[in-house]
């Protein structure tokens, strides 16, 4: 088995994402990957379909990615289309922590539960939240999370 570092994968996919290079997006899908949104109960099969779903999102700006940091080996990336916050993968499977900023100008975070074959993406679920403000009456018991926001 190839060591996969799936940090410089996650982190190159979404800065082509973020750049709208939708020709360089089949480095990192395979022709028969299979793309899931559970919440929404869709499900993309094949790279052709997975691209058009990305390509064709309504008023969605191409932006820039920047390597932001490097924490205990963790790599950060930063883009208005896709930030990687974590990604935690050892062998074919992983699980990313990504920001997204949306053409309403919302941010949401993004669960992407991954499975790689020889490098490339073979199978993922998507997981969406929207941010929001947290209730006053939890101060008393929260800390601040080292996550950006």
């Amino acid at each position: 088995m190839t060591d996969i570092n799936h940090h410089e994968l996650l982190t190159d996919m979404a800065a082509v994402i973020g750049r709208h290079d939708w020709d360089r997006l089949e480095d990192f899908y395979h022709s028969d990957a299979v793309l899931e949104y559970p919440q929404s109960g869709e499900l993309f099969v094949g790279f052709a379909n997975i691209r058009a779903q990305f390509a064709n999102y309504r008023d969605l700006e191409p932006g820039t990615t920047e390597l932001r940091d490097v924490i205990g080996g963790t790599d950060y990336a930063l883009t208005p289309m896709y930030t990687v916050i974590a990604v935690e993968g050892s062998g074919n499977r992983g699980v990313a922590l990504l920001r997204a900023h949306y053409p309403d100008q919302t941010w949401w975070w993004v669960i992407n539960i991954y499975e790689l074959r020889d490098g490339r993406i073979a199978r993922a679920r998507n997981f969406f939240a929207p941010e929001f403000d947290p209730p006053d009456w939890r101060a008393p018991f929260r800390e601040k999370p080292d996550l950006p926001r």
